[in-house]
């Protein structure tokens, strides 16, 4: 059979970049079917780009890709997280397509023991079967993704949590530098199928590493962080539980002083003909009354949850709402809640729901909110509600950065998602009613962890 030479650099250039775009989509989980027309003519465009410019074509693409990123953001500025994920998927294609292009070259060597990496007078017959190869080792990617995917979602929290995008994205932006540099000097310089095989699969080999050492690097660092935050978060709640329990004794203290105080008086006022003394003296009974409804009403219920550190942080909570002028109204329909486990995740959603709430009421008229504990036989649910101002996406307030206060950074309730994700027993609900926002967290009490 006669062998008829045709250029087929164009079909592999678009193929490498429409299958990139295709994993972009993939990674960042948003695809619609008018993207294959944009992807179709964009792909194009680059791969007659690099009839003209060989592998510079492949760095250009992706700083387009970022640019329009660049572009669309408002304010214009790049999202490291997006980043990293456009350089992955440019990265991951090159691998796959050279993987592919040495199994072909493996396979033609065993059958006629010709070795030729980019199999020149056989291209009309193999290429076919590269992009074939290709594909279906991208539909193992994606199903290795899909089946990885909590630990993948866990490992992209934790680079959001830790602001770990800006490092992450420089190191693979170079690895893909590094690769392009070496396709590139090795059109120029003319090297040699076999030298430059044995470079390219060399350095596909270190990628693979160094992703792989990144993720153990992310894991590491993250569990370092969380056992720094889970001693800060102890002192926090030794803090807590001492704060109430100084405050419980100054109040107990005054009760007392206060009780003698007014007996001491008593026999002195009633000696007294004047009847405005006398009504002074029964106006400070009248508070001392109050403030033993007070403290039944307010605080004493609190002993009904028997999680001493939840406990000692919702009395902590209530006197910095009242020291702010803001009343939390506690609701328990059960005089006995024990948290059976994840009780230090509790403490850190509920703490950070009602510093929110504490927060939020500071700017408008109706200063209070509640803090209701319901129990069933399965569930504990602890809803914290507050009245609105204005209108608010409740689709939008657990992603990172969202914030109706100007000044914050708004990591509170993206930290609460992040807790809920990790956790099997613990769920968030969150609805508007009556132009109330109601924030309830659900506890699964017999839930195995």
């Amino acid at each position: 059979m006669p062998y008829i030479k045709t250029n087929l650099e164009l079909i592999e250039n678009f193929f490498i970049l429409f299958v990139t775009l295709q994993l972009l989509h993939f990674f960042i989980k948003k695809f619609k079917y008018y993207y294959l027309i944009n992807d179709f003519f964009l792909s194009f465009a680059f791969a007659l780009l690099g009839l003209y410019v060989n592998a510079l074509f492949l760095l250009l693409f992706v700083l387009f890709l970022i640019a329009i990123h660049i572009f669309r953001n408002k304010p214009h500025s790049l999202n490291y997280n997006e980043g990293i994920i456009i350089v992955l998927a440019m990265n991951i294609q090159l691998i796959l397509f050279n993987l592919s292009n040495y199994i072909i070259s493996l396979i033609v060597y065993f059958h006629i023991r010709y070795w030729d990496i980019y199999l020149g007078q056989f291209q009309n017959t193999t290429l076919p079967l590269v992009l074939v190869i290709n594909l279906i080792l991208v539909f193992i990617l994606v199903s290795i993704v899909n089946i990885l995917d909590r630990q993948i979602m866990q490992i992209q929290n934790d680079i959001l949590r830790y602001q770990l995008g800006k490092r992450i994205f420089i190191s693979l932006f170079i690895l893909l530098l590094i690769f392009m540099t070496i396709l590139i000097i090795s059109d120029i310089q003319k090297v040699t199928p076999l030298i430059k095989m044995s470079m390219i699969l060399s350095f596909t080999f270190m990628t693979m590493f160094t992703y792989l050492q990144t993720i153990i690097a992310i894991q590491s660092y993250t569990m370092r962080k969380e056992a720094v935050e889970a001693t800060e978060r102890i002192k926090e709640l030794d803090d807590y539980l001492t704060g109430s329990q100084q405050q419980y004794e100054e109040l107990r203290k005054f009760k007392h002083d206060f009780q003698n105080i007014l007996l001491s008086l008593g026999q002195v006022v009633d000696g007294q003909s004047s009847e405005e003394i006398k009504r002074y003296y029964h106006e400070l009974m009248n508070q001392q009354s109050n403030f033993k409804i007070v403290q039944t009403s307010k605080l004493r219920e609190l002993q009904s949850i028997k999680s001493k550190p939840l406990q000692s942080l919702l009395t902590q909570k209530f006197f910095i709402a009242k020291s702010k002028g803001i009343n939390i109204h506690f609701e328990l329909n059960d005089s006995d809640y024990e948290i059976k486990e994840n009780d230090l995740s509790i403490i850190r959603i509920v703490g950070i729901l009602i510093d929110n709430a504490i927060e939020y009421v500071q700017t408008i008229d109706k200063k209070d909110f509640t803090c209701a504990f319901m129990k069933s036989s399965e569930t504990i649910e602890i809803t914290i509600a507050n009245q609105l101002a204005d209108a608010i996406n409740i689709n939008q307030i657990f992603k990172t950065g969202y914030s109706t206060k100007s000044d914050h950074q708004g990591y509170g309730l993206a930290n609460v998602s992040n807790i809920t994700d990790n956790s099997s027993n613990l769920f968030m609900d969150t609805k508007i009613v009556n132009n109330y926002i109601m924030m309830t967290l659900i506890v699964l009490q017999n839930q195995e962890v």
